[in-house]
């Protein structure tokens, strides 16, 4: 660099400039380091110590710190002791402290929340008083993408401001193979090193003085672990038999490097999996001489107990051993080096382990993955540095231990290394050399396995054909142009990560709790999707279904799933009752955990919780892979499921809630309803001995109990109706029944379907749509008003309703006013009500007794079939009249169709009659 560059450093009152480099794991720090220097200091790799270098910069000496990095989204905590050491006593290297430092933030990844949070904590270690002299470096990998760091600041965020304001507005954005932009940071160091006096950063005493000490007890307790080792395995040697064949088993949590040890010992390639390792497999090879095989399973959350891991996975562990029969000789359990090690990553630890054995700890050696990540960094200084809880398991190994490089193969002097280990531990056992699973529990656990698999295979073939009617039933309704799909779960299931998937976008954060509701939006295949992110257990009532909604029951598939689970589930729905559960289905988020099973075996494996709330949802269930979206397959798939399962519900809304007859679906399920009528009906003529038979029917609604005709015919709510009469009768949804009562002051029923109406929710709850037709016989045993639902009441303002409500969807009130020759809305209205009352009274009437007449048998009692020719050609000719209104023209159609059908079954009561009273 030449001196004209550099003319501000004139103005400086210090003959030496101090910069202390700190950022997170690969954000450029030592490429940042050469480009000030203008040389090759600091070497391009990840070490575990500080490290100093100085150079002459126009003139004027450099003094340049680069410090270990952390994980950019990891908190302090996260972060291994020895990392936080290095950071603090980084200031030493420089005494008596620096002048600059340094923040290096990668901008090819976003800075979120997480990452701000991380870089707070982790130069928050040096006090609060070092953010004076910080200034925050972007730095680019090509100069195309090169822009300004007020620009990049503008364009990143919350965060990203959060960070520059805390430093002063001080940044700075450079191209890190390019050093044009190194004499415009030289001067904006210059100009905070005069605006704080050229005075340095100074640490706390005592806080330096903790430092140092910690790293003396390290390096001295390391040294002394390290004597005993070695003093172990030359006692080992002397025990040592020829072995020809090794048998191990891996054993760590999730993303250990337990298959990229497995190739490492092997000899392969490590190459990028597809997916995890959902499933235990065997690999095999000949290493220096022996016969290995090597079995993978699948790993843990590192943070997640034993009861909290799924039971597929806990069986996988435990079935292992019998894939490298007769059983395995050595478990290695794999620990990365590269994250800190912490109580509750030792109970878990403990607790996997010990699900196989709890004398599997004479057969265990520990296998540190990552070992290139330690540099310069002993095995032993890292055990030290850790603390108890990892100390506590290299002793509960006796002290066995290894370290293994992934990246660099070498002469594969670390795999013949850990070969002898692994013959030392075999040598040291004094039981037998390997460790065999009981053949009883084994054989168990296969014939579990065997019927988990059929009902896997069983839940999948009923899916696929419930998709098939779902989709049928799909094309008779109008397509939807919007769905809202409303996630419901506990805490940490996913939910925010499975709404940004299905919006292909970050809308809702991920790293911190969701504490609110949140909706946002998008198009998907030409329609709009909403989604709406509640918090954790956050209560879901029927005031958030619309015509257009769905609830998504989001379900963490890489934990257990437990009653607990299941009844918290339950509880955010209760307020929605069967409405929500209709609308329902089971959301697995982290997909990517499965690997290579499918979700049907999972449900079967986890257990009667999970089945039930799968059920509870019409088996109704999809998984989304958060981490590998692909080309969005996944997003349409669950879009299509939405479809099915609204267009199901909005049929049967649509049957349920707007029809006036509620329909039956086959004659083959009238033909059963008969059949059981019959039976019920021949029970309780055996009970009695005279019976009498009242079939009028009311052709007006009645005002009170005290005005009913003796003869007269009410409709009852089911329960009510069974209290009243004290007859347990056969309760369906698709058949509302006539109650004929014996003569007395008593009430008592027979049950004859005669499918009339049985509507309106306004009237009857969602439980008490059944209903009876009750006749009273004597003042004293009538029931309450409030109990009495008039059956004409209930008819003909259904009937009403249906007409004007088709007519309006039509969307051609006016042609059909028109071309029905009236001039107006109203009068077509008026027709539509006359002309039902004129139907209604016209069929009920035909089958009612006059007053005169009173009946007095059986025979008596019912229509006549000359009077039920009469009525059926009457709906003929009405239906004939009724064309254009082609609704309407159905609904008579199948009151006819009901009708006759019912005839039949009066048919056959009055033949039983006769021979009765014979």
């Amino acid at each position: 660099m030449e001196n004209t560059k550099f003319e501000a450093w004139d103005g400086l009152n210090t003959s030496q400039i101090k910069i202390v480099l700190l950022g997170g794991r690969n954000c450029g720090k030592s490429s940042l380091g050469n480009l000030i220097l203008g040389k090759e200091e600091f070497a391009t790799k990840e070490t575990t110590t500080s490290s100093r270098r100085l150079g002459v910069v126009a003139g004027r000496w450099l003094t340049v710190v680069e410090t270990p990095g952390w994980w950019c989204d990891s908190s302090a905590q996260e972060t291994l002791n020895l990392v936080k050491r290095e950071i603090i006593t980084s200031v030493s290297l420089c005494s008596p402290g620096p002048h600059v430092f340094l923040i290096i933030v990668k901008t090819s990844s976003v800075f979120s929340e997480r990452r701000r949070r991380a870089v707070e904590e982790h130069v928050g270690l040096l006090g609060d008083g070092v953010w004076g002299h910080c200034i925050v470096i972007f730095t680019f990998a090509y100069r195309f993408q090169h822009m300004q760091a007020e620009e990049y600041v503008e364009r990143g965020g919350k965060a990203l401001r959060w960070l520059t304001e805390k430093c002063g507005h001080r940044c700075h954005s450079i191209v890190l193979n390019d050093d044009i932009d190194v004499t415009e940071l030289l001067v904006k160091i210059q100009k905070l090193v005069l605006r704080n006096g050229s005075r340095v950063f100074e640490m706390q005493e005592n806080i330096l003085q903790v430092a140092a000490e910690d790293k003396r007890g390290v390096a001295e307790r390391a040294q002394l672990r390290f004597f005993r080792m070695k003093r172990q395995r030359s006692l080992m040697r002397e025990k040592l038999r020829p072995v020809t064949t090794i048998r191990l088993v891996l054993l760590g949590a999730k993303g250990s490097g337990k298959t990229s040890a497995l190739n490492t010992i092997l000899g392969r390639e490590n190459r990028q999996r597809s997916g995890r390792t959902a499933q235990c497999s065997v690999g095999e090879g000949v290493v220096f001489g022996r016969q290995v095989t090597i079995v993978d399973t699948p790993g843990w959350w590192m943070n997640y107990f034993c009861n909290e891991t799924p039971l597929f996975d806990q069986r996988e562990m435990v079935l292992s051993l019998s894939l490298c029969p007769p059983g395995p000789h050595v478990f290695l359990l794999v620990i990365r080096v590269d994250r800190a090690f912490t109580e509750t990553y030792r109970r878990a630890a403990q607790e996997h382990l010990e699900l196989i054995s709890e004398q599997i700890w004479s057969h265990a050696i520990l296998l540190f993955s990552f070992g290139d990540w330690l540099g310069g960094t002993t095995t032993e200084q890292f055990i030290e540095s850790e603390g108890e809880p990892l100390q506590w398991l290299v002793e509960k190994c006796s002290n066995r231990y290894h370290v293994l490089n992934n990246k660099t193969k070498g002469d594969g002097f670390q795999v013949r290394e850990l070969i002898g280990k692994i013959e030392e531990a075999m040598s040291g056992c004094n039981r037998s050399w390997h460790y065999e699973i009981e053949r009883k529990e084994l054989d168990e656990m296969k014939r579990r396995m065997k019927e988990e698999t059929e009902r896997a295979n069983e839940r999948l073939m009923r899916k696929e054909k419930q998709r098939l009617v779902e989709q049928s039933e799909l094309e008779k309704v109008t397509p939807l142009h919007e769905l809202r799909l409303i996630l419901v779960g506990g805490r940490k299931g996913g939910k925010s990560s499975c709404g940004n998937t299905i919006l292909s976008r970050e809308c809702f954060a991920t790293n911190t709790q969701t504490v609110s509701c949140s909706e946002k939006q998008c198009k998907i295949k030409g329609k709009t999707v909403s989604v709406l992110d509640t918090p954790g257990c956050f209560p879901v009532s029927s005031e958030f279904l619309r015509t257009s909604s769905a609830v998504l029951l989001v379900v963490n598939v890489s934990t257990s799933f437990t009653d607990l689970h299941r009844e918290a589930i339950e509880k955010q729905l209760d307020g929605g009752r069967s409405q929500l559960w209709k609308r329902a289905m089971v959301l697995f988020s982290y997909g990517d955990w499965l690997g290579d099973t499918s979700i049907e075996q999972r449900i079967e494996s986890e257990g009667e919780p999970l089945q039930r709330l799968v059920e509870q949802c019409g088996n109704r269930y999809h998984v989304m892979d958060n981490k590998n979206q692909g080309d969005g397959a996944q997003v349409t798939e669950l879009i299509e499921l939405v479809e099915e399962m609204l267009a199901t519900q909005r049929l049967a809304d649509h049957y349920n809630g707007n029809h006036m007859w509620k329909r039956v679906c086959s004659a083959e399920e009238r033909q059963t309803d008969a059949i059981l009528c019959k039976r019920n009906l021949q029970k309780q003529i055996n009970r009695r001995h005279r019976l009498s038979l009242d079939l009028a029917v009311s052709t007006s609604s009645t005002s009170s109990p005290e005005e009913l005709n003796s003869t007269q015919l009410v409709a009852l709510p089911a329960r009510r109706a069974r209290r009243q009469s004290g007859q347990m009768s056969l309760d369906t949804n698709s058949l509302v029944f006539l109650s004929v009562l014996k003569q007395g002051r008593s009430w008592s029923s027979i049950d004859l379907p005669l499918m009339f109406p049985s509507p309106h929710s306004l009237v009857l709850s969602p439980k008490c749509q059944t209903m009876f037709l009750v006749s009273c016989q004597s003042q004293p045993s009538i029931p309450s008003k409030e109990d009495f639902i008039g059956v004409h009441s209930l008819c003909l303002p259904a009937l009403r309703e249906r007409s004007l409500r088709r007519i309006s969807e039509s969307g051609g009130r006016q042609a059909l006013i028109d071309q029905w020759g009236h001039s107006s809305l109203n009068e077509l209205e008026a027709f539509i009500d006359s002309y039902f009352e004129m139907v209604w009274e016209q069929t009920m009437g035909s089958s009612q007794p006059s007053e005169s007449d009173p009946p007095t048998t059986a025979q008596d009692a019912v229509v006549s079939d000359v009077g039920k020719e009469q009525l059926l050609s009457s709906i003929d000719r009405k239906l004939s009249r009724l064309e254009l209104l082609e609704e309407i023209w159905k609904d008579l159609a199948e009151l006819k169709q009901n009708m006759e059908f019912s005839w039949g079954t009066i048919q056959e009561l009055r033949d039983k009659c006769e021979k009765h009273f014979d």
